[in-house]
């Protein structure tokens, strides 16, 4: 399937959109942001549940606690998946006029197939950037691993060594911006792949391939998106301190009570947009890079295998 490059700006109109993304939909789409949000978090408590479990098993020793953290990894990837089937078809419908409900988000359940798609898609994308972040690693700073596992095992036996955070293997600063420009095109892999799979009825590999050229292709629109999140953040930021500010002075006169009462809401409502935004902002970089949510899949794929 084709790939489009769009313009440099395009970058800044998938965030502007995905601010703007649960205008038509609200209920469901922060809704549903707000049921897949609990959903993980579930995942990710018992994932740290089994990681308890087997580290009291098989002791406190560092191969106990890297089993016990994949387990925790895959466990997260495979609910994480199924709800973000859900949630992007919910995305699509409310963006297409074709209205959703909040429910919808665990529309990943009913559809394994897209779902065991989507598992594999994101755990080959986990896969694929891990390797080549280490390559990278092993390339420009060779002693990354070793320093890495030190750190593991100081922390472990009794407290971290403070003067070990201040020798970083040499070659760390061409690495990290080495790895920023991994994880920006990575963000438009996974962005236009999942749209593939979830949206598309696509196999995981002809996804990928689609991902792989399309991120390539918008580099530099990919490259203003994250310079305008960056941004975002820090006014967003900005904004959130002075309230907590405002929330804190309020609470002097009116008492401590009052902070919690407010700040919890605020909290979680930010929680959620975050989701929103984030999410939005993969569906309508898939949207323009596709041409796609005109015709989504909404329901159980049968068609196109997983490698074509």
């Amino acid at each position: 399937m084709s790939t489009r490059a769009m313009g440099p700006m395009a970058g800044l109109g998938w965030l502007t959109r995905a601010i703007n993304v649960g205008r038509n939909g609200p209920g469901a789409v922060f809704g549903g942001a707000a049921l897949m949000t609990v959903v993980v978090l579930a995942a990710v408590f018992g994932g740290v549940a089994a990681q308890i479990a087997l580290a009291a098993t098989m002791g406190d020793g560092l191969t106990g606690m890297m089993i016990g953290t994949a387990v925790m990894s895959v466990l997260v990837i495979v609910i994480m998946a199924m709800m973000m089937v859900g949630f992007l078809r919910v995305l699509d419908n409310v963006e297409s006029g074709s209205g959703a409900r909040a429910m919808d988000v665990f529309g990943g359940f009913g559809d394994f197939t897209t779902s065991l798609r989507t598992i594999g898609l994101m755990v080959m994308l986990a896969v694929l950037q891990n390797v080549i972040m280490i390559a990278v690693l092993m390339t420009f700073a060779g002693g990354f691993v070793q320093w890495y596992l030190q750190m593991l095992q100081s922390s472990m036996a009794g407290g971290g060594d403070p003067a070990m955070l201040n020798q970083l293997p040499a070659g760390m600063g061409v690495a990290s911006v080495a790895m920023l420009v991994i994880g920006l095109v990575f963000y438009g892999v996974q962005a236009i792949a999942l749209g593939q799979v979830v949206l598309r009825g696509r196999g995981v590999f002809s996804a990928l391939g689609d991902g792989v050229v399309g991120a390539f292709k918008n580099l530099l629109p990919l490259l203003v998106f994250v310079i305008a999140a960056i941004v975002a953040m820090i006014l967003v930021s900005i904004a959130v301190i002075l309230l907590a500010m405002l929330i804190g002075l309020v609470a002097k006169f009116v008492g401590a009570w009052l902070a919690v009462v407010l700040a919890v809401p605020l909290y979680i409502a930010g929680m959620l947009a975050m989701y929103v935004v984030m999410f939005g902002a993969m569906y309508h970089l898939w949207r323009d890079v596709c041409g796609g949510g005109a015709g989504a899949v909404t329901g159980p794929v049968v068609n196109d295998g997983v490698a074509a």
